[in-house]
């Protein structure tokens, strides 16, 4: 981050920075989730089946994803955190966050594969897949994607890294881009393969499966080119590399496992709804897509509030950290609850169009009528918690996830599951997410005591740790 940048970041209007660091970035994470859901989409036309096997391969594609993610928003932190407090150690801190998370994931890929069909097992596939009568093999074919997924995670681990640094560096323009056109052209290949009129359409998840590792492989390399282009990289050395990776990573280890946090949550979701009915399954393959893009913003100030916050933090303008909070939670709680009087008005129209299965859309708009509500307490969650991370308060970070995720909603939802009610379900799903809102607000305010009675002159935190 050059110097100009950085006095941008800590001397101008705080809400003139929140908006440019953001929106360059809507579109982005928009083509992220509307990704999701046309892969969803596409595969729907392939049958409940189809859907319901995507389903059940969810919680293990999401903690792909969230791992990818979450090494990511480690080496995001780090780089901000070097690029105001030590700078001439940048360079080998970019290049060694690479090398170290390509190790952890390859390391954590093996696990997975050999893991596979305990993992598929424990979430009710095969009692799934045993139940139904149908001429194409879906235990085979969810075996054969997730394994193509998990060749493809170091791939899917380089794209978020090289997008997190050159976030942290301030080119959100170029990080955005990069992702727009990565999704541009899997959405292309994807509609190829999973149509069933196309010519080159393959059954089952195979399409799916193809569609992503090709993909990722291929953007890779397209952006560690961009990487070495724009930045002044340096490899470490074997031994710097040793000590890196057998020193202190208590807040690395910290916020990836806040990023399973997630997909751990929506496993036990996906065995709570297939105990009430398979199409609670196949409806959850969209569910889950839809709920991304309905905290589209909340996830867009993911990606930039951690810069900005950790830029102020580091820097010492408390201030403006706090003022940033402010405006970050007014917009979440008013866009949240606008777009779920939207939803609300429109659920029946949205479902239908959506998802051409009827059984899964009326649950769609079930879950459009009741759980957007809750967003407002998610979102402010998400972005609270990504926050702190930039902050290297991981600990507490973490404590927003569990609570939020394991500790309200898992126990809520699975109170509404046992009334078995008419939308009980969803019901007590919009209950648990907006609860965790409350925690958000009963920590912001115990912060804000802390800080009233710290009556000192703000200065800028000393750097903890170099590795």
């Amino acid at each position: 981050m050059d110097q100009q940048l950085k006095n941008w970041f800590t001397h101008a209007k705080i809400h003139q920075v929140i908006w440019k660091s953001s929106v360059p970035m809507v579109g982005a994470i928009l083509a992220l989730f509307a990704y999701d859901l046309l892969e969803s989409s596409l595969l729907a036309l392939n049958g409940e089946h189809v859907l319901t096997a995507l389903g059940f391969t969810l919680p293990i594609t999401t903690a792909i994803a969230a791992i990818a993610i979450g090494t990511s928003v480690r080496t995001n932190n780090k780089v901000v955190k070097y690029a105001c407090l030590h700078k001439e150690k940048l360079a080998k801190v970019i290049s060694s966050s690479i090398i170290i998370s390509v190790l952890v994931v390859s390391l954590l890929s093996l696990f997975f594969y050999a893991m596979n069909d305990n993992l598929l097992a424990l979430l009710g596939s095969k009692s799934w897949s045993n139940s139904i009568d149908s001429t194409i093999d879906f235990a085979n074919t969810q075996n054969t994607y997730l394994n193509t997924r998990y060749l493809g995670w170091i791939f899917l681990t380089i794209i978020w890294q090289v997008n997190a640094i050159l976030r942290a560096l301030g080119n959100t323009k170029l990080a955005s881009g990069l992702m727009l056109s990565w999704l541009l052209v899997k959405s292309i290949l994807a509609i190829a393969l999973l149509t069933p009129e196309s010519t080159w359409h393959l059954q089952g998840l195979s399409g799916l499966a193809l569609s992503h590792v090709s993909v990722d492989m291929l953007f890779a390399f397209i952006s560690l080119l961009l990487l070495v282009n724009k930045t002044e990289l340096e490899l470490p050395s074997f031994a710097e590399l040793r000590i890196t990776v057998f020193s202190s990573q208590h807040d690395g280890l910290f916020i990836i496992l806040q990023q399973l946090i997630t997909p751990i949550s929506i496993a036990l979701l996906t065995m709570i709804a297939a105990s009430i009915d398979y199409t609670y399954v196949a409806a959850f393959a969209f569910i889950l897509r839809i709920e991304s893009i309905l905290l589209l913003l909340p996830m867009v100030l993911t990606t930039s509030m951690p810069c900005i916050i950790g830029t102020n933090y580091w820097s010492g303008h408390l201030s403006r950290v706090k003022e940033a909070y402010f405006i970050t939670f007014i917009t979440v709680v008013l866009s949240q609850s606008i777009l779920a009087i939207v939803l609300y008005i429109n659920s029946d129209l949205l479902s239908y169009f959506i998802c051409p299965e009827s059984a899964v859309a009326r649950l769609i708009t079930d879950f459009l009528i009741w759980v957007p509500i809750g967003y407002i307490g998610a979102g402010c969650a998400i972005v609270y918690q990504s926050c702190l991370n930039s902050e290297g308060k991981t600990l507490q970070a973490s404590s927003v996830g569990i609570v939020h995720r394991l500790l309200l909603l898992l126990p809520i939802a699975f109170i509404g599951a046992l009334i078995a009610s008419e939308n009980s379900f969803f019901q007590a799903i919009m209950l648990g997410h907006l609860s965790s809102g409350l925690y958000v607000i009963y920590l912001f305010k115990k912060r804000k005591a802390v800080e009233n009675n710290k009556a000192q002159v703000s200065t800028a935190p000393s750097l903890i740790s170099t590795h």
